[in-house]
């Protein structure tokens, strides 16, 4: 039996891999005028742009496309129509995913916006008002391209985040009377229910999940304290149903948030350090409460989503967000 001495150097580069990988964050900006797609290393450098118009992208779970809405060209005093898009994480091939088919729209105008992908990468859930009704959650096969409807409110629902485990999608649904709030169901569209209760004084948004499938977190807008409108980041955990609120500064206007790891946040406010007019992506230590601004730019920086650069050969279905959202905090 012979037995192989493994050099120094790779004991060290297994040693030290998690603090070797890179991470990026895709995220829409208005920096050059209009709504672009950009992406960056978590650390605020290498800003690249991806596209000439779009939003709310986020990562496919190996981390090799991004899916997010876009504008269509209308002809003019036509109603605004947008459609959900793929395109490669360097830019490249660039494409549309959902039609316009008659049959599909049965007469409703095309508005397609949010996007989450299911962790195996096989389907996309989406809010639509396809259908002749108000924006709903629907999802559609990447093979087969079937659509499927998974909401039927009267209400508004919109935005849809598939958990890691791939068994909830949490969206935020705005009813004709009230406020939004946020709502969790099965992947399959079974057992909405609302994950925190819904009231007049309390306006919440964009849902986005924890690495390990536990929690929600969300912005949340309260009313009514005399002091104007008070936002602030909430980590909400879907099984002991305790509410984290999240310590950012008094004087910030919160737009939206995600995980970064589990440790960290990416969070868009804007407010600090005099510059109230502008939404800018920090980083959040959830544990030290540490503040790291990674974007400053003439326009807006918002709907930011985060996964590793790189892929473990033993990552299971090579799905980047579950693995490395633990290795790197």
């Amino acid at each position: 039996m012979v037995i192989r001495r493994i050099p120094l150097y790779c004991l060290l580069l297994l040693l030290f891999l998690p603090s070797l990988t890179h991470a990026k964050i895709v995220f829409k900006s208005e920096r050059e005028g209009g709504a672009r797609l950009y992406v960056m290393d978590d650390d605020g450098r290498n800003v690249q742009r991806l596209t000439d118009s779009g939003a709310w992208p986020v990562w496919s779970p190996d981390g090799k496309q991004i899916a997010f809405g876009k504008s269509l060209p209308v002809e003019p005093r036509q109603s605004q129509k947008l459609a959900i898009f793929i395109i490669n994480s360097d830019g490249t091939n660039e494409h549309r995913l959902t039609d316009d088919n008659e049959d599909n729209l049965n007469g409703n105008r095309l508005f397609e916006w949010g996007a989450s992908w299911s962790p195996d990468g096989q389907h996309i859930a989406f809010d639509s008002k396809r259908g002749g009704q108000p924006s709903q959650i629907w999802t559609i096969n990447l093979i087969t391209r079937k659509m499927r409807q998974l909401t039927r409110t009267d209400g508004l629902t919109t935005f849809p985040s598939w958990s890691p485990d791939g068994k909830h999608i949490a969206y935020r649904d705005n009813p004709p009377i009230g406020h939004a709030t946020i709502y969790v169901m099965r992947a399959d569209g079974s057992g909405q229910r609302e994950l925190v209760k819904g009231d007049v004084s309390r306006r919440r948004n964009y849902p986005r999940w924890s690495p390990d499938s536990q929690s929600v977190v969300y912005s949340e807008n309260t009313f009514g304290h005399g002091v104007g409108v008070l936002e602030k980041v909430v980590i909400h955990n879907i099984k002991t149903d305790k509410r984290q609120i999240v310590e950012t500064p008094d004087n910030w206007s919160i737009h939206s948030a995600c995980f970064m790891g589990s440790k960290q946040l990416l969070i868009s406010a804007k407010g600090q350090e005099g510059k109230p007019d502008k939404y800018e992506i920090y980083r959040y230590h959830l544990v030290t409460g540490e503040i790291v601004n990674l974007t400053n730019t003439p326009g807006d920086d918002f709907a930011m989503d985060w996964i590793s650069d790189d892929v473990l050969s033993v990552t299971p279905q090579d799905k980047k967000k579950v693995t490395w959202g633990t290795l790197k905090q």
